[in-house]
């Protein structure tokens, strides 16, 4: 949908910074345990945590360079109404109703 559209607006980039914290956490998790342990068994024995973290990483970084490589500069601001373009949100009965006619 962002490359059908060409823009990434409303979508929520936090969450995508959020997981991509988390997979280079996990990495870093591991890669210290190794250190620990002076054995990389912690990234040959759980290829199920370790493919998890790379695809997720993957796709974070895709969704980011999408948000702000990509598209980032091609956000349009929708200017605001000024005060005279502004309507009431209550009406009052001095006013009278206009008719569509």
């Amino acid at each position: 949908m962002n490359f059908k559209r060409k823009n990434t607006d409303g979508y929520s980039i936090g969450g995508v910074l959020l997981d991509f914290s988390g997979g280079v956490a996990n990495y870093a998790q591991m890669t210290v345990q190794s250190i620990d342990q002076n054995s990389w068994a912690n990234f040959s024995g759980n290829i199920g945590k370790l493919l998890l973290a790379f695809v997720s990483i993957f796709f974070d970084l895709i969704f980011m360079s999408q948000h702000f490589l990509l598209y980032g500069a091609r956000r349009v601001m929708i200017p605001s109404k000024t005060i005279k373009e502004k309507e009431p949100l209550i009406k009052s009965d001095d006013q009278p109703e206009l008719e569509n006619v």
